[in-house]
This record gives C-alpha cells, sequence and structure tokens, in this order.
C-alpha cells in the first residue's frame, strides 16, 4: 500500500459506497456519489495537516457509519479503528474491508458516549464526522473532553451549528450557546430509534453549537488551534454544516502583551470588554 491510496475497489464495494446517506432521502446533501466531496476533503486534510504519512498514522474514525472514511484512510496504509452504535451499516464496511485484505482496518460496535483513552488508547488522528450534532448536553461535552484525552494531533469535525442560539449551557464554569433540536418523538420505542441509521440512537433531543461555541469549546479541550476546513471545496454542503480541524497542543504564553497569558476566552473578552469602557 502506498499514501496516494489508489487501488481498484470492486463493482459491490463502488455501489455500496454510492449508496451512502440514501435512506435519508432526496433533500439529504452529499449523499450518494456526491458523498465524493466529503471524503475528498477530509483525507487532504489529513493529508496535509497530520505530520506523518499515512503509514505511519493511527486514526479513530467515531461515528463510522459504512465505513468509508476508515477504508479510505486504511487504503493509504493508516491503522485504522472505526466505531459505530450501529451494526448494520458497520458490518458491510467491516466486509468491503476484509475481501480487499484490509487487516489494518478494524471495526468495533460501541456507543461513541462509551470511548476513552483507557479504554482504546491513542491516536493521532481522530475523526468526528456527522456525530456530533447527534449528541445532547451534555453528552456533547464529555464526549469532547474523552476525545481530546485521546487524540495525540488532530481532530477532524464535521458537524451541523446553529447560526442563532436560542439557548445558553454551562460547562466546566464556562457558558456555551446554541440550540436544540429533536431526534425523535418522545414515545418511540427503542427499537424504532435505533432502525433511523441517520439520527441519534436513543437521546431524543440533540445540541447544535454555534459555529463561536464550538470553536470555544474545542479550545477549552485542549485544541488552542481550531482551523476551517473550507478546502477542498465541497459543492452542495449545506449552510449550516462546517468543518474544522482541532490541533492539539499546548496554549503559546507571550511576553508582550502578558496580561492575556493564563487566561480564558471568557476571562479575555470580560477583560477587554472592560478596557473597552473605560477609554474616554
Amino acid at each position: 500500500m502506498t499514501d496516494d491510496g489508489l487501488h481498484a475497489l470492486d463493482t459491490a464495494a463502488l455501489e455500496f459506497f454510492a449508496r451512502k446517506g440514501l435512506e435519508g432521502g432526496p433533500n439529504v446533501p452529499q449523499a450518494g456519489p456526491a458523498n465524493a466531496v466529503k471524503v475528498r476533503r477530509v483525507m487532504q486534510l489529513t493529508q496535509d495537516l497530520a505530520s506523518k504519512p499515512f503509514s505511519e498514522l493511527r486514526i479513530l474514525d467515531l461515528g463510522c457509519g459504512d465505513g468509508v472514511y476508515a477504508i479510505e484512510a486504511g487504503l493509504r496504509g493508516a491503522d485504522v479503528l472505526g466505531l459505530d452504535a450501529r451494526s448494520e451499516r458497520m458490518a458491510e464496511g467491516a466486509r468491503v474491508a476484509s475481501r480487499h485484505g484490509l487487516r489494518n482496518v478494524r471495526f468495533v460496535q460501541r456507543d461513541v458516549r462509551s470511548v476513552t483513552r483507557e479504554s482504546l488508547g491513542i491516536f493521532d488522528v481522530v475523526y468526528l464526522l456527522g456525530l456530533l450534532y447527534h449528541l445532547d448536553i451534555p453528552d456533547v461535552f464529555q464526549v469532547l473532553e474523552n476525545v481530546a484525552a485521546l487524540c495525540a494531533r488532530m481532530l477532524i469535525v464535521d458537524t451541523l451549528i446553529c447560526s442563532t442560539a436560542e439557548l445558553e449551557t454551562e460547562w466546566r464554569s464556562e457558558v456555551y450557546r446554541g440550540r436544540r433540536y429533536r431526534e425523535h418523538e418522545d414515545a418511540d420505542s427503542a427499537e424504532v430509534r435505533r432502525s433511523r441509521v441517520l439520527r441519534s440512537i436513543d437521546n431524543v433531543f440533540a445540541f447544535r453549537f454555534t459555529r463561536e461555541s464550538l470553536v470555544r469549546v474545542l479550545s477549552a479541550t485542549g485544541f488552542p488551534s481550531v482551523l476551517g476546513g473550507d478546502a477542498p471545496l465541497e459543492p452542495g454542503k449545506a449552510e449550516d454544516r462546517i468543518t474544522v480541524v482541532a490541533m492539539k497542543g499546548e496554549p503559546v504564553r507571550i511576553s508582550t502583551y502578558p496580561w492575556i497569558n493564563g487566561l480564558t476566552e471568557s476571562d479575555i473578552a470580560r477583560t477587554l470588554a472592560s478596557e473597552a469602557g473605560t477609554c474616554p
């Protein structure tokens, strides 16, 4: 296997990936063959920012679904673990990996809310694609903290956000803004909820951050640099869906403005607001 990742897949595999997301109906953006643009973006960002070639990377794909990202990274030589709470689509992805001899790609059925560093170890790169906006409060915060603990280099998040917040929620003494959206009806059975593969596994509501709050929570959980992953372009991408790359590291300290060192983003905002209020 080489880092360019160009391998001929069998017809059954190509047809399987061409059906990705189509179960959501005709209004799902970037479903079916159009999902190619999203896979290309994720692979390009990984290649350019992970600091090591694919063949040296350990990658965790959370909420992997049919496993297309795990398999694409595995074809490039990465050691990949795909996790999903549902087994239906993931089982077919595992069969694709097996048919193509990808012993470096594994799939495990597990709820993302149970994922920890202690249970899985450390990964160079974590994919959190199309999953975060299916989690509710407080799970969404705990999952991000757990992911930060097991991520050594970078986290790629592709998620829906809200443009106008309707509620504020507090976590670790910081306030974050967003909106809750319904995933299921209150009376839906566990079986019905599980059968809806493009929704949450069980929670009735899910929380979506504003873009500003998403960046702040990523920064607060250990990713001091959060970059907008806007290219390669994704024609047809929903306006309220974004890709960001969160990089692990230590917050820098500076000498030219020492007052800022050690402050949270909220502390900085309050300090600057206070300073602005004292100006004549």
